[in-house]
């Protein structure tokens, strides 16, 4: 099966510095077994991520969904190819499908989608938007949390679906025997990430337990730098037990990981999915979670989970798991266990349940399905 792997405008999928979507694609494409069938469409750039046919497309001021359609179509005509996967931007991905009707269309999200639009002109665009999801021979979502409220917000799009969530490549991922006592914060800098109720719960923890350190691993300080500001503010009082740190590398965050013995993830808004959940387990910490959106599937009964996203909270759910060092082990080790099973991209054996096969597997499935079905169905019609 030919497959065109459709990243949206700008993204180069570069060897330098990925966004998490290219990531995810780079992961897919590794593992599947099409492969060597597969060509990433991406605008013009250098080394690419992986090794992989890339096709580069010239970067276009104005009308980029509509070049990005019409540079497909080219190719569909020259090579046939029989899927297209599109990633995450509904309207991209349906004017891609309107371009290229007789070639089945996915979209793959990464996010809730946009629920309908209220106020002025409203009926119109989410007219226009049941339109646009009417013209995809399927799509994937990335948990069951964006899978609930996408029928809650969409209860008449009847478009085939599924929930694949974003695997994971644990080859690398080695977490020590012996744990640092040292709590760990990564998250991006935004107030729904919980990150100052988290460093006011770590101040009061580290009053208690002075042999304990903590590190909050920070990126996009600058979007927000006031709260940046009032999280390293917070944390001062605990001198050189906590600190604060961004700008570092993938490869220096994974080790920190597989060295402590707790993280927390303390997020507020209802995560999609949680992909710093699934790399706390995979490096072997302890979870403390707020459990939010898709969070609980990624840790199910392996995490403690906050009973609110506050510093009286988070400090005593700290206080619990440091004292605790059967119950500590234990949540590290199950969940390794659990992320293990659950989200690995390839495995070397299939006797597995459905629900447990590989990511890859799974959805090279969802894509040999699609192609299958969208021949004997008009595109929009539901699977049963």
């Amino acid at each position: 099966m030919r497959i065109i792997q459709a990243l949206p405008g700008r993204m180069r999928f570069e060897a330098g510095v990925p966004n998490s979507i290219e990531l995810c694609v780079a992961e897919w494409v590794a593992g599947s077994r099409y492969r060597q069938s597969t060509t990433i469409l991406a605008e013009s750039g250098g080394a690419p991520l992986i090794d992989v046919d890339v096709y580069r497309r010239a970067p276009v001021k104005h009308l980029t969904s509509v070049h990005i359609g019409y540079t497909i179509r080219k190719l569909v005509m020259a090579r046939r190819y029989e899927l297209i996967v599109s990633q995450q931007h509904v309207s991209t991905t349906a004017i891609i499908a309107e371009l290229n009707s007789d070639v089945p269309v996915i979209l793959q999200t990464h996010n809730f989608i946009d629920p309908p639009q209220r106020g002025r002109n409203a009926w119109l665009k989410n007219r226009m938007r049941q339109w646009e999801f009417g013209r995809l021979a399927g799509m994937t979502l990335i948990s069951e949390a964006t899978l609930r409220q996408f029928e809650i917000d969409w209860p008449r799009v009847t478009v085939p679906r599924r929930v694949i969530p974003n695997g994971f490549d644990f080859s690398a991922w080695r977490p020590a025997a012996q744990r640092e006592k040292m709590v760990l914060v990564v998250a991006r800098t935004h107030e729904t990430k919980g990150i100052l109720e988290a460093a006011q719960g770590v101040r009061t923890f580290l009053d208690k337990f002075p042999d304990w350190r903590a590190t909050f691993i920070l990126s996009d300080q600058r979007s927000q730098p006031d709260y940046f500001s009032a999280v390293v503010e917070t944390l001062q009082p605990c001198g050189a037990l906590a600190e604060v740190l961004s700008g570092l590398g993938f490869s220096e965050v994974k080790r920190r990981t597989e060295l402590a013995a707790i993280s927390i993830v303390p997020s507020k808004w209802a995560e999609p999915f949680g992909r710093v959940a699934l790399e706390a387990h995979a490096g072997g910490a302890a979870l403390i979670s707020s459990g939010t959106g898709g969070l609980r599937e990624i840790s199910g009964d392996a995490a403690l989970y906050l009973t609110a996203v506050t510093g009286p909270a988070i400090a005593s759910a700290l206080h619990q798991l440091a004292s605790d060092a059967a119950l500590r082990e234990r949540l590290a080790r199950e969940g390794t266990q659990r992320v293990r099973r659950r989200f690995r991209l390839t495995a070397s054996i299939d006797e597995l349940e459905p629900e447990l096969a590989p990511v890859c597997q799974r959805l090279d499935d969802f894509f040999w399905q699609t192609v299958v079905n969208t021949h004997k169905r008009p595109k929009g019609a539901a699977v049963t």
